[in-house]
């Protein structure tokens, strides 16, 4: 087996890892990795973005964590550089993977003016890779998110961000690249699928059934990652299975218990709303009320506050309590909740709009 496959067969793992939430293991495994490979800057980089991905999910976020993942991403693509005399191609590969990330962590910063540049030479560098070497499947999911993100950008914007990046969007070439990475690659294959299924549930999307069969899947595979029974969850509830997802949600059940203490507080929280939501339009309202109390002894605040405020308003509308209701729809503040809470207010739950709450993991300080 070439030492390139044999390495990346390695790196899988840690990926597999990191996506379960298992961060020491998967960054003890990439360091191994650098200990037996020291030329190769794959090590460097899946460690890297082990420390991107648990920082994400940080609340609040912790500086050291995003300055070790900076630190170890430049690590990578100096090594990268290094690699040219090795492999051109592996070389240029991770000099764009490298680049893509911190472009990536930039823009979830809103430091656009650092991300820019970094997603330009990225994309150059995949692209290069992929001229010298077509086998390295891995890179098509950059270059599938460039392509499909960009063709994202308003109308008006799109001449700027060609000019920012040197890329047109292509919504069906990204999505077709990213199919094919999900596909065929070997350590971009999991990012790639979960990607893939956060763009078919998307409201520009909503390809419920493949984003339905991706998800199950991945919580099947990662089950100490809650974003994905999540993202299941509301994909469910978009095609209206009220009882099924309630029962799939299972938000007492001891999947909660085996969860990171860094994510156990809030997935449980986001469960036992969800909970809510399927209770009620299922027509279940003494269990929905009942939910809604252990939903409330957690003391939620923040964005899941105003939902809550929602669901406890459309409790009291559908048990006849209607300016009960009204007091609940009146505090609330987030733009969409509030115009749900409107459109009850002049027609009373169980009547009116079944919109579920946007699909918003983690709901940290961090986007997602």
């Amino acid at each position: 087996m070439p030492v390139f496959a044999a390495v990346e067969d390695e790196a899988a793992k840690i990926v597999g890892l990191f996506y379960d939430l298992q961060f020491d293991q998967a960054i003890a495994s990439a360091k191994v990795l650098e200990k037996e490979h020291p030329d190769s800057p794959a090590g460097y980089f899946f460690e890297s973005v082990a420390y991107y991905q648990r920082y994400l999910l940080e609340d609040p976020p912790r500086p050291e964590t995003f300055k070790t993942f900076l630190a170890l991403s430049q690590m990578a693509f100096e090594k990268a550089v290094q690699f040219m005399p090795i492999s051109p191609a592996v070389s240029h590969y991770y000099q764009g993977a490298a680049l893509g990330f911190q472009a990536r962590a930039f823009v979830a910063q809103r430091k656009y003016a650092s991300a820019i540049p970094k997603a330009r030479q990225g994309a150059i560098h995949l692209k290069k890779a992929l001229a010298l070497d077509p086998s390295l499947e891995d890179a098509n999911l950059g270059l599938g998110m460039y392509y499909y993100f960009l063709d994202r950008v308003p109308i008006a914007a799109k001449p700027f961000a060609y000019l920012m990046i040197g890329m047109k969007g292509d919504r069906e070439k990204g999505i077709a690249l990213l199919e094919r990475a999900a596909e065929k690659g070997r350590a971009a294959r999991v990012e790639a699928k979960s990607i893939l299924a956060a763009i078919y549930a998307s409201e520009r999307e909503m390809r419920w059934n493949e984003a339905f069969s991706i998800y199950k899947e991945l919580m099947e595979n990662y089950p100490h990652n809650p974003r994905y029974r999540l993202k299941l969850i509301y994909v469910m509830q978009r095609e209206g299975f009220w009882d099924k997802a309630a029962e799939v949600m299972d938000a007492e059940g001891p999947w909660i218990d085996k969860l990171d203490p860094l994510v156990r507080a809030r997935a449980q929280a986001i469960a036992r709303y969800r909970t809510v939501e399927n209770l009620l339009f299922a027509g279940r309202y003494s269990e929905a009320g009942a939910a809604l109390d252990r939903l409330e002894s957690g003391s939620p605040s923040g964005l899941l506050r105003d939902w809550i405020d929602l669901r406890r308003g459309n409790y009291w509308d559908a048990v006849g309590q209607s300016q009960k209701a009204k007091a609940y729809y009146e505090k609330i503040k987030n733009k969409k909740a509030a115009g749900l809470a409107e459109n009850f207010m002049k027609t009373a739950f169980p009547q009116g709009p079944r919109d579920v709450m946007p699909s918003r993991w983690p709901l940290a300080s961090v986007p997602e």
